[in-house]
């Protein structure tokens, strides 16, 4: 049987509430040279029932059944299971637009060399956790600045190459709960990441996300980890990526400010890429320290 061109993996957990609104959004893509894994991670609310009916309907959905073991074996799971090589991401508590595997598949064919692309994204859910969008990341400096304080990347958006995964190591256990913002660092250093500013996922925010759930367990691997990118993005020692990672998140002006000027003059232009969006967001960055709140 000849295999599809992407593969789609989503992991799902007791997520009943939302399921049905997020598969459909799938199998009714307007692309559709695909399958769709579905992982039950060891379910025990009605999620088995509502997957059983759309592999009965739909026979590009295809269910796993898991013991529950949490979403990073799920999800490295999907893609050694995947037949194709792309790999677009789901969770089952989001919305695909209509058309987004169609413009990302065109946009990575239009780019050589491309290991994954990312779009972005409606945020929709309860408003007290819809938070103000930052800005979207279209050079590749920018990113790896951006990849170095926070993570620039909605995961459920991205369609990946699974060879360039594999290299990069998948997900890894150890960095559960941010283990996409470990896994774009590490992807970045293999090929380009092209992003698509259009959201083409509403993405749910509310109190049962992992986000929300893990935050404290997440903030401190997301230290750990935007560390370690500007220790790999900017060749700095140990001590000057820690340094450099506080100068950025360091928002107030005096002694603060001679922090962010030594970033800005010893770490930023040991980037290994250079785009004018990078400075353009370094110089806004520096306007809003020196001017009076």
């Amino acid at each position: 049987m000849r295999s599809p061109l992407v593969t789609v993996i989503m992991p799902v957990w007791n997520g009943a509430r939302y399921l049905y609104e997020a598969v459909e959004s799938i199998i009714t893509q307007t692309f559709q040279d695909f399958e769709f894994l579905i992982l039950d991670d060891g379910s025990t609310d009605s999620t088995p029932e509502i997957l059983r009916e759309f592999s009965m309907r739909d026979s590009r959905v295809r269910v796993i059944p898991l013991d529950h073991q949490g979403i990073v074996r799920a999800l490295n799971c999907g893609v050694q299971e995947a037949r194709a090589d792309w790999i677009a991401r789901m969770d089952c508590d989001d919305v695909a637009l209509p058309d987004r595997f169609q413009k990302q598949i065109r946009a990575l064919t239009a780019h050589s060399g491309s290991v994954l692309c990312h779009t972005g994204i409606r945020q929709i859910g309860e408003p007290a956790y819809i938070a103000t969008q930052p800005r979207f990341s279209r050079s590749k400096a920018f990113l790896a600045a951006r990849l170095c304080f926070q993570c620039p990347i909605a995961h459920p958006t991205v369609i990946f190459s699974k060879a360039a995964f594999l290299e990069a190591g998948g997900f890894r256990e150890e960095e559960r709960h941010a283990e996409d913002y470990a896994l774009w660092g590490r992807m970045l250093l293999l090929g380009e990441i092209v992003g698509l500013p259009d959201p083409l996922l509403d993405f749910r925010v509310h109190a049962e996300s992992i986000s929300k759930k893990k935050a404290d367990v997440q903030s401190r691997l997301t230290t750990e980890i935007a560390r370690r990118h500007c220790r790999e993005f900017m060749h700095l020692s140990v001590t000057d990526a820690a340094r450099a990672h506080q100068a950025i998140l360091q928002s107030r002006r005096g002694t603060q400010f001679q922090e962010w000027f030594w970033f800005l003059s010893k770490c930023l232009p040991r980037m290994r890429w250079q785009s004018a969006e990078m400075w353009a967001w370094a110089a806004s960055q520096t306007i809003r320290r020196i001017l009076p709140k």
